[in-house]
């Protein structure tokens, strides 16, 4: 067996006093450290976070950009001469929608094209293709929709910094509404309306929405303007696009997401339901670990191996015989996908394994690499060396199309701001960037990122570290606390799934699993308390010889014909004999 992957960073050590405070007298102590590390400190936090508004928080009005962008679609709407969903028009206007290629570009355009589709207006929606045209609103996708007679351009999860396609857009005679939560520039384009809560003098109480919430505010106000109520048909929509982003899941994004699984567990959507059955997912209930490892990877590959359109045709499609086409050319690029960033990471690792110093940022690149699979490499690079990485994809022409991923000691966008004139194009955020560079500029960059990365990182612990919400045993993991514990879903981003570390367990049974015999599954116990353990691509990290281990792991939990079955998903693990070397406690 190997040494643990990352060093364990156990909770704050906490006396019996500090640990019961303001909450229930009932409530586990384990359970109180989750909360605790997520700043829920009283029963009455606790009812907030447990229990979020039942409606949408906040009226799309309080976004700046909204009242010109709904004035402006009322123009589209009345020439339809219909004005409310599900009227009759004369004349449509015709409306672009250019979306990115990801799960929340996609999703985001699905909403407006439904939305809007509600209203009588006819909508032709633009993905760009990720090598050919690449991030954001283009002259290509002006030009073509000018071409099909589009009056109205609205942008989604793209546009804000697309000053230039944006004038190209005004002189064809096209006006633009941007919707965009990208970081806008101190120059931005002359729109129409710009929704994004991010823009200078936006009081909007919660900026975090990504580039499918945002669409979903602009279509909550367009029917909150005609006295409608908006379709919960939406929701699904938005809470893909919410977990695919990794956006924090707090405030208005929690809502979004809690009430968007409800939907996707019993979606009417023949494209989804065609994907549950295809990839052996079970609707009741569907979480946020089966929209990120599950769904969202299978939205993603077409953009990444192939053409987003592919994704967004089978959100919206009514036909269950396309459903089912789409459903498995999607299932086909996804295994593509899998097994192509596998062969590439597994050749990058090595080679910065060899390194005899790591240096403060890492960049790679491989012929293999392909701007599709470039970021999933960057994040696995990231998150095994704890370090921001890069990865280089060749293109044609001499140049290279990067996606880098970052640590949160790391503001990856800043680095490559510093660096712009080296760039073709760039753009992203502080944990996820990208840029296209020349190759004769590759290594002026390579030099000064890792001299901006080795001051800034100056005092930062670059040991890849697991954080440990709190060491409990088996007998812990009763039906009450599981249930406690399923209250504070949904989780991601600012508010993760707790870790648990478990000491001295006995294994007693071992076996691979994969198609390449990649995973590993356990069979742990302790005492009387017995549970499998999932390991995903960590078979090779596991040699038999260890009779008891100490875990680290998240909890889940099956539902499957009306019964729930318990499994830890293992994160990390050591034999137990190696005492209390990995851990680091802080104490207060």
């Amino acid at each position: 067996m190997t040494e643990p992957r990352r060093y364990w960073q156990l909770p704050p050590a906490q006396d019996s006093v500090s640990l019961t405070g303001d909450f229930p007298a009932d409530l586990p102590p384990a359970l109180v450290r989750v909360l605790l590390a997520r700043g829920i400190d009283s029963a009455e936090k606790l009812r907030f976070f447990t229990e979020p508004p039942h409606r949408l928080p906040y009226c799309p009005l309080r976004l700046s950009g909204m009242e010109p962008a709904l004035q402006r679609l009322h123009r589209s709407i009345k020439g339809t001469g219909a004005g409310v969903p599900g009227g009759e028009g004369s004349e449509s206007e015709m409306v672009g929608i250019v979306g990115d290629f990801d799960v929340d570009g996609v999703t985001g355009t699905a909403i407006l094209m439904e939305g809007l589709a509600d209203f009588g207006v006819e909508t032709i929606p633009y993905l760009p293709h990720r090598v050919a045209e690449g991030h954001g609103l283009s002259a290509e996708a002006v030009n073509y929709l000018a071409s099909r007679g589009v009056n109205l351009i609205i942008t989604v999860d793209c546009g804000v910094s697309s000053k230039a396609e944006t004038a190209l857009a005004r002189q064809r005679g096209i006006d633009v509404i941007i919707t965009d939560h990208h970081i806008p520039p101190a120059d931005p384009p002359q729109a129409v309306a710009i929704i994004n809560p991010r823009m200078p003098g936006n009081e909007y109480p919660f900026p975090q929405l990504c580039g499918a919430g945002l669409a979903f505010k602009l279509m909550q106000g367009l029917y909150q303007r005609y006295g409608q109520p908006w379709p919960r048909r939406l929701l699904e929509l938005a809470a893909l696009g919410t977990i695919a982003d990794l956006v924090p899941l707090q405030d208005e994004n929690r809502y979004l997401v809690r009430e968007g699984l409800r939907e996707l567990a019993r979606t009417r959507r023949p494209g989804l339901r065609a994907l549950y059955r295809l990839s052996g997912i079970q609707a009741a209930p569907i979480n946020t670990e089966t929209v990120s490892f599950q769904i969202a990877p299978r939205l993603n590959s077409a953009g990444r191996m192939g053409h987003a359109r592919d994704s967004l045709q089978l959100l919206t499609t009514h036909c269950p015989e396309e459903a089912d086409n789409l459903a498995q050319r999607l299932e086909g690029l996804n295994r593509e996908r899998q097994e192509l960033t596998r062969q590439v990471y597994a050749a990058v690792q090595a080679r910065v394994e060899s390194r005899e110093n790591l240096p403060p940022i890492i960049l790679v690149t491989d012929p293999q690499l392909t701007p599709g699979v470039a970021g999933l490499v960057a994040g696995r690079l990231a998150e095994s060396f704890h370090r921001p990485a890069i990865a280089l994809a060749p293109l044609a022409g001499d140049y290279l199309m990067a996606s880098g991923r970052s640590i949160p000691e790391f503001h990856l966008k800043e680095a490559f701001d510093a660096c712009q004139d080296l760039l073709e194009h760039y753009g992203g955020h502080a944990q996820a960037a990208g840029f296209t560079i020349a190759r004769r500029n590759l290594p002026p960059l390579e030099q000064r990122l890792t001299a901006i990365a080795g001051e800034r990182l100056d005092e930062a612990d670059l040991r890849p570290t697991l954080s440990i919400d709190a060491e409990i045993s088996l007998a812990d993991l009763t039906a009450d606390f599981l249930r406690r514990l399923a209250e504070l879903e949904p989780f991601g981003p600012d508010n993760p799934q707790p870790v648990f570390l478990t000491r001295g367990l006995q294994v007693i049974a071992a076996r691979r699993m994969g198609r390449l015999g990649q995973h590993l599954k356990l069979q742990v116990q302790q005492g009387r308390c017995r549970y499998p353990v999932l390991a995903f691509n960590r078979a090779a990290d596991w040699d038999g010889t260890a009779d008891s281990i100490d875990l680290v792991y998240t909890v889940n939990v099956d539902r499957w014909q009306g019964r729930e079955r318990t499994s830890l998903l293992l994160l990390d693990f050591r034999p137990a004999n190696a005492g209390r070397c990995n851990d680091n406690r802080t104490k207060r």
